[in-house]
């Protein structure tokens, strides 16, 4: 079975993660749960809006960041992931 490695960080703690790719896109080393976008820079969370969470009367803000985000890999560690 053929392996590659990659190296990215846990995004809660911060660990370097040797993660390895298996053939059948599977992998080891941790846990992925996707791409996320993250605000970089100078902007603000501007309030667009509000939601009812859960349908319990309890309103809160959604906002929307005005300045420019950056796309990142969201890993864990197992640390992290079983916490």
């Amino acid at each position: 079975m053929s392996k590659d490695t990659i190296i990215r960080n846990c995004v809660v703690c911060g660990k370097k993660l040797k993660i390895t790719l298996l053939k059948d896109h599977k992998y080891e080393g941790g846990h992925y749960f996707g791409k996320i976008e993250i605000p970089i820079g100078e902007g603000e969370h501007k309030v667009i809006g509000q939601s009812d969470i859960l349908g319990k009367n309890k309103k809160v803000d959604v906002v929307e960041w005005t300045g420019k985000s950056k796309e990142v890999e969201y890993w864990e560690c197992d640390d992290c992931y079983y916490e």
